[in-house]
């Protein structure tokens, strides 16, 4: 019996669909509502939760003012702004104030106890613009090419390539793997041969300011379906170099759903390593990589600082950018305001172009919240932490480093160790960086466990577990150190601290680092190393001293500027019991600071998992 579509190709079509049957059965209002269903998970398709947090009150406004839509900061300008040190952004609200000289009044009592309940954080729907990064869900025409394996024998066509270099903040070789799709091997310089990797290109400076210049490096752990890794229509189509740091492990997941994406592999040794890890590598390799391609460069005739200097650091749950646009145009903040979308490309050409970029250590942009088409930003660039998407001068940031060990913070540690260097911080304010909620993989806490499985121990492990006398016999964990001993500084330095709690005008001094010890104690950074930018201390007495693997540019001269309260405590953290006892001898810490052996502490490792030491004091 022929039907009405006898006559098209009898080749099934993905968007044809037929429906038989006898007359007034029904197949229109059958047909209209499956119509209504696939309309409303294509809508939905299109929507995604993103975060939607205010930040935590307004830096202190500066006297210096610019035009609020000023297209570029103006170098001197920025220089003038005053930093604020505090991390401000929602997703460091459990996390240490940072003093400065012009403190917040205190918005009342965080409860220890709300330290240990998993907040909900806000989140908010929105329609996806065309310009928004994607997960391996979305599948269109334009963008097949950018993520999906065309012919069978692509995989195979992907070439694994070892780079070694020597990182001098290691004390030793390094060797990274690179693989690298047919397609983007013209990114990378090779051998003669065509078989050893020399390079990653770099372009000029003074290149085309149409052209992308810098190398987008995502770090990226167990989102191989669901991070936001397209980039192909947040950068319109246009060419670019995206490189995504996974973890070794996890390599074939990733090669198996971003085939044609280039994947930098980091060492085995990191497998249990935080988030401070890959950016330690991203940086390390980028600036030993600007040297190679200054040297490839400079014997064709270019001047070594004309090569480009910047890399781009971007979270993988980066979904959408906005800008802020006035209603009638003006550069001044009376008339109203709206957000409108843009492409990340745009927003990396405005930041790329800015006068004089070469002399800015770090580039970034500000939160997106649904508040914020209601008031224009006070000024249109501010010298604060930069965090989830950063323009980061790999030249100038020589000599400061990502903490390797770190699991949190590492942002905010890092920005406050570039700023006290003396170098330039700058927020492009009238961006806005859209996070999408993705309850799965990423910088998530490590589940803790007894290392011994055959111990039955249903109840949960509570942070103040985590740490013990050493030799004791109390239940070892299977964790890294570094997760235990922050994991317990954030939930249990109120009793290391006591004299700190709830005390902003008393702040705990933290030399070289910065560590949450949890939002109810402020914490005041300073630089150990000659010519630091550090604010100035006279006349401020401290509760605690924290001493975090410090090294040789901690001096007891140095410790001997600061003043404590009496009865201030003291806590000294190393990594064995030998460097633990070295440190307290060096540091002549005994003068001034009472000891008990009952003091001292071992994150609950076994000792093959090299547990981290620390020595608790009272100030005499």
């Amino acid at each position: 019996q022929h039907h009405a579509d006898y006559e098209a190709p009898p080749d099934p079509h993905p968007r044809r669909l037929l429906l038989s049957g006898p007359p007034q059965i029904g197949k229109t209002g059958a047909y209209l509502q499956f119509l209504r269903i696939l309309f409303r998970m294509l809508i939905r398709l299109l929507e995604v939760d993103v975060y939607d947090e205010e930040e935590d009150g307004e830096e202190e406004t500066s006297d210096v003012t610019a035009p609020v839509h000023s297209q570029w900061p103006d170098i001197e300008e920025v220089r003038k702004l005053p930093f604020d040190p505090s991390p401000r952004d929602p997703k460091f609200k459990k996390a240490s104030p940072v003093y400065c000289d012009k403190m917040p009044k205190s918005s009342g009592g965080f409860k220890q106890e709300e330290s240990h309940r998993q907040a909900k954080r806000v989140t908010k729907s929105i329609r996806l613009s065309r310009f928004a990064a994607h997960n391996s869900f979305h599948h269109c025409e334009q963008c097949h090419h950018y993520c999906e394996a065309v012919p069978a024998t692509q995989l195979s066509e992907c070439s694994l390539h070892a780079f070694t270099f020597c990182s001098s903040m290691l004390g030793e070789e390094v060797q990274l793997q690179f693989f690298i799709p047919k397609s983007k091997e013209q990114h990378f310089v090779f051998s003669q041969e065509g078989s050893h990797l020399e390079s990653l290109r770099l372009p000029l400076a003074s290149k085309d300011p149409d052209l992308l210049k810098s190398p987008i490096f995502t770090p990226t752990t167990g989102r191989q379906e669901n991070g936001l890794l397209n980039l192909f229509h947040a950068m319109e189509g246009a060419d670019h170099l995206h490189i995504l740091v996974v973890k070794q492990f996890e390599l074939h997941h990733y090669r198996k759903y971003w085939p044609n994406h280039i994947l930098l592999v980091l060492p085995a040794m990191f497998n249990n390593a935080g988030v401070g890890a890959a950016r330690f590598m991203i940086k390390e390799l980028s600036y030993h990589n600007l040297e190679l391609e200054r040297n490839r460069l400079e014997e064709q005739g270019v001047k070594r600082q004309d090569v480009w200097p910047f890399i781009v650091m971007i979270d993988d749950s980066c979904v959408q950018w906005n800008t802020c646009q006035s209603a009638d145009g003006s550069d001044t903040s009376d008339g109203g305001f709206s957000l409108s979308n843009v492409s990340l490309k745009s927003v990396l050409q405005q930041m790329e172009n800015t006068p004089k970029i070469s002399l800015y250590a770090m580039c970034g942009i500000r939160k997106w919240s649904s508040s914020l088409p209601c008031r224009s930003p006070s000024s249109p660039f501010s010298r604060c932490h930069l965090h989830d998407f950063v323009m980061l001068n790999v030249d100038l940031t020589q000599n400061v480093q990502y903490d390797l060990n770190r699991y949190g913070c590492e942002e905010v540690d890092f920005n406050l160790r570039v700023n006290s260097s003396g170098l330039l911080l700058c927020r492009f304010n009238n961006f806005f960086l859209m996070k999408k909620h993705i309850p799965v993989g990423g910088n998530k806490d490590f589940v803790v466990k007894p290392k011994l499985m055959e111990i039955e121990n249903k109840a949960s492990i509570s942070p103040s577990q985590y740490v013990c006398a050493p030799d004791s016999e109390q239940t070892l964990l299977e964790a890294p150190a570094q997760f235990l001993l922050e994991s317990f500084l954030q939930n249990c330095s109120h009793r290391l601290f006591p004299k700190a709690v709830q005390n902003r005008n008393n702040p705990v001094l933290s030399i070289d680092s910065y560590l949450n010890l949890s939002p109810e104690i402020t914490v005041c950074y300073i630089n150990s190393r000659p010519h630091s930018t550090n604010l100035n201390h006279q006349g401020l007495v401290f509760s605690g001293l924290l001493l975090y693997l410090c090294d040789s540019f901690v001096v007891s001269g140095l410790l001997k500027r600061f003043r404590f309260l009496k009865g201030a405590t003291l806590c000294v953290i190393c990594q064995d019991r030998s460097s633990l006892r070295q440190t307290i001898v060096r540091l002549e810490l005994e003068d001034e600071w009472q000891f008990r052996l009952r003091d001292e502490f071992q994150t609950a490792n076994c000792s093959e998992d090299r547990p981290l030491y620390f020595l608790t004091g009272r100030h005499v």
